[in-house]
C-alpha cells in the first residue's frame, strides 16, 4: 500500500510539475505590444519543448525548458485588429490565452496620486470622474493592478488579471494612468493595456533596484527614511514586489507620479530618478523605453511660504535633462493649499498622454508641456526670460503675472514685475533692484501659477542663482 501511495504522489507531482505556469500578464484579456518582438516566458517540465502559436501570424514558436523548467522567447506581433489567441502547448499541457488585443502596453506607478482612484480618496474628490465613469466602457482599453507588496528578494510573479474596461472595472483603477490610456487610445484609435502598480507614501529607492542603488549611492545616503521603519519604505523592496514581477513584459513606455515622500531629499533627487529608470530599462532589455512623469504639484506642506516643496520641483525639472526619452507634465496650476492630492487628475493624466503623443507617437502639432525656462539676459536692471514649449507666446490666467522675485547680490529677493513682450518673452524687473543677481518664479511650497502657453499649459517654477552665466 505504501509503495502504491508513494506512486500516485510521484505521478502527481509529476503532472503538476509538468504543467504550464505562466506570470499573471498573460490572461484573457491582456494587450500585447503592437509590431514588435515581445517576450513570452513561463514555467514547465524539465528539458521539455514548448511550441507557441498565434493568431496573427501562421508560425510556430519552440523553445525547449531549461533543467529547472523555465524558457523564454520572443514572439512577433504585428497589429492585426480584434481579439486574438495564444496557445502554448507542451506534450503534457496545452494554456490558451483568448480575447488578447494588440496595441500599445503602458505602465503607471509612483506613490499615492498615482495610486488615487477615479473614485477619489474619502473627503478627497476627483473633479469630474462621474462622467468618466459613466463612460468607460470600453473593448479597446485593459486594466491590470499589481498587488502591494514589499519583498526583500525579487519575486517572479503576482496575483492579478487583466480587465476590459467598463464603470465596475475603472472605478477603483489609479484616475491619472486611466485618464492617460484611455486618451492616447482615443487620439491614436487603437488598444491600450496599462499596468498600474504603485503605494501611497512611499519613496523613490523603494522602487529602484538594490544593485543600482549601491553602485551610485552611499549606504548613510540611501536608507529607509521612515520613522516606524516601514516595510514599503525599505530600499528596492517595491522594486521587487511590484517592478519586478512584470519584467520583462514587453511595453512602450512608463509614467510616473511621486516625489511627495522625497521633498526632504532634493538635493540628490535627480540623480535617484535617472537610476530608478536606469535600473527600470537594464532589467527590461528594452533600450530607453519612454518615461514620462508628473511634477508635484503646490501644497502647503510645512507652510505655504517655506520652500521645500519648490526644491523637489526643481530636482524633477533638472530630471528631464538627465533621463533620456523622458518628459515632465507640469502641475503648478492645480494645486491645493488642504490636500496632498490634486483633484484635478483628469488634466495630470491627460498632460502625461501629451508628452506620449507627441514624443512616442509624433504627433508634432500637439505640445507636451508648458513653458520651460530656456535662457535670460540681464538688460539693466531687468531680466529678460526666453521659455521652450511657448512658440506662439504667453498668456496670463489666474490674474496678472506674479510669484516673480529677483535679488541683488545682497542675496535679498524681492518681488518683481513681470511683462510679456510681443516677441514671445517675459520682461521681468523691481525698482528695489538695479543689478540683478538671482530670479526666481513660483519658489515656495504653495503659489497658483499665472504664466501659460497659448495651449494653456502651466510654466514651471524655477530658480536661477547666478545671472552672471548664461
Amino acid at each position: 500500500m505504501k509503495k502504491l501511495i508513494y506512486f500516485f504522489l510521484l505521478l502527481n507531482s509529476f503532472f503538476v510539475n509538468s504543467q504550464i505556469k505562466l506570470n499573471s500578464l498573460f490572461s484573457d484579456n491582456m494587450v500585447l505590444q503592437r509590431n514588435s518582438d515581445v517576450n513570452i516566458w513561463g514555467k514547465s517540465g524539465s528539458n521539455q519543448l514548448v511550441k507557441i502559436n498565434s493568431s496573427w501570424e501562421d508560425k510556430t514558436y519552440k523553445i525547449k525548458s531549461d533543467i529547472n523548467g523555465y524558457w523564454k522567447i520572443k514572439v512577433k506581433t504585428n497589429f492585426k485588429k480584434g481579439p486574438q489567441t495564444l496557445s502554448i502547448k507542451t506534450k503534457n499541457d496545452i494554456k490558451t490565452i483568448k480575447n488578447i488585443l494588440l496595441g500599445e502596453v503602458w505602465f503607471g506607478s509612483g506613490q499615492s496620486n498615482m495610486e488615487m482612484p477615479l473614485s477619489g480618496f474619502r473627503n478627497e474628490p476627483v473633479f469630474g470622474s462621474q462622467e468618466i465613469i459613466a463612460k468607460s466602457k470600453n473593448n479597446l482599453l485593459r486594466l491590470i493592478t499589481i498587488p502591494k507588496k514589499a519583498s526583500e528578494v525579487p519575486l517572479e510573479n503576482f496575483d492579478g488579471f487583466w480587465e476590459i474596461s467598463s464603470p465596475e472595472s475603472v472605478r477603483d483603477f489609479s484616475a491619472v494612468a486611466y485618464i492617460f490610456a484611455s486618451h492616447v487610445s482615443e487620439v491614436l484609435n487603437v488598444p491600450v493595456g496599462i499596468i498600474h502598480t504603485s503605494w501611497g507614501g512611499t519613496p523613490a529607492e523603494a522602487w529602484t533596484d538594490k544593485m543600482f542603488l549601491d553602485s551610485n549611492f552611499s549606504r548613510d545616503l540611501i536608507k529607509n527614511h521612515s520613522r516606524n521603519k516601514l516595510k514599503n519604505h525599505e530600499p528596492s523592496f517595491l522594486f521587487n514586489g511590484m517592478i519586478n514581477p512584470i519584467i520583462p513584459y514587453t511595453i512602450k513606455g512608463a509614467i510616473w507620479y511621486q516625489g511627495e515622500n522625497n521633498r526632504n531629499r532634493s538635493s540628490y533627487y535627480a540623480e535617484l530618478m535617472k537610476i530608478m529608470v536606469e535600473s527600470w530599462r537594464t532589467n527590461w532589455d528594452q533600450g530607453d523605453f519612454y518615461f514620462f512623469y508628473a511634477q508635484i504639484a503646490p501644497f502647503k506642506y510645512e507652510g505655504k511660504d517655506k520652500k521645500s516643496s519648490a526644491l523637489l520641483r526643481e530636482a524633477q525639472l533638472n530630471a528631464m535633462d538627465l533621463i533620456r526619452n523622458s518628459g515632465m507634465a507640469v502641475t503648478s496650476d492645480i494645486g491645493d493649499l488642504n490636500s496632498i492630492h490634486p483633484s484635478e487628475k483628469i488634466k495630470v493624466g491627460k498632460r502625461l498622454a501629451y508628452w506620449a503623443l507627441n514624443n512616442t507617437y509624433s504627433i508634432n502639432s500637439i505640445v507636451p508641456s508648458g513653458p520651460i525656462i530656456k535662457s535670460y539676459q540681464v538688460n539693466g536692471s531687468k531680466v529678460e526670460l526666453t521659455f521652450d514649449y511657448a512658440k506662439n507666446g504667453f498668456y496670463e490666467f489666474n490674474g496678472p503675472l506674479k510669484d516673480f522675485e529677483i535679488s541683488g547680490i545682497d542675496g535679498i529677493f524681492h518681488q518683481a514685475k513681470a511683462s510679456i513682450t510681443w516677441n514671445g518673452r517675459v520682461i521681468v524687473e523691481s525698482s528695489e533692484v538695479n543689478e540683478p543677481s538671482m530670479i526666481r518664479y513660483g519658489w515656495k511650497n504653495y503659489f497658483v501659477s499665472t504664466l501659460f502657453n497659448l495651449e494653456g499649459l502651466p510654466a514651471s517654477s524655477f530658480f536661477i542663482r547666478d545671472l552672471s552665466k548664461n
